[in-house]
């Protein structure tokens, strides 16, 4: 009796710390929704962010100072999304799932390698504002392509 008993304790602590393990963290969880939520808004102006050279070739003819500061903001545009991505942090433990389509670009290599014992909190903040930087890229993005189709037409 004393050798099972022997055996069966140390099998209990350890079924269940793995039990406490395979649950997941609320603050990891609430995290990974402002990823997905983030990425989601990354893959719709994508599309734009790319056409952003194009559209400096065609207001490159035009010096009506409207143009010249519109071509900055989208020079802005560019760097701040290419700059937001090269941050973009993958929530440890989470699954995740990209989907871009670069084609001749090169693939995006995400900063998550550092910053994966981050605490919980401090990811679900990090998470949270950047999600907060993509909805403002958004926005600009929006605004800025109104302006434009404004300025051809």
């Amino acid at each position: 009796m004393k050798c099972t008993l022997s055996l069966i304790i140390p099998l209990a602590f350890s079924l269940g710390a793995c039990s406490r393990s395979d649950q997941k963290d609320p603050l990891l969880e609430e995290a990974a929704k402002f990823h997905t939520e983030a990425t989601q808004i990354q893959a719709v102006i994508e599309p734009q962010i790319e056409q952003i050279d194009s559209l400096k070739i065609l207001l490159a003819n035009r010096s009506e100072p409207v143009v010249l500061a519109t071509v900055t903001t989208l020079d802005s545009l560019k760097k701040a999304f290419e700059q937001w991505e090269e941050n973009l942090v993958e929530v440890p433990g989470m699954p995740h799932e990209h989907h871009h389509d670069h084609g001749k670009h090169e693939h995006h290599h995400h900063a998550d390698a550092t910053l994966k014992d981050l605490p919980a909190d401090k990811m679900r903040d990090l998470q949270l504002g950047m999600l907060d930087n993509i909805r403002q890229i958004q926005e600009r993005t929006e605004s800025t392509f109104s302006q434009v189709t404004s300025i051809l037409h």
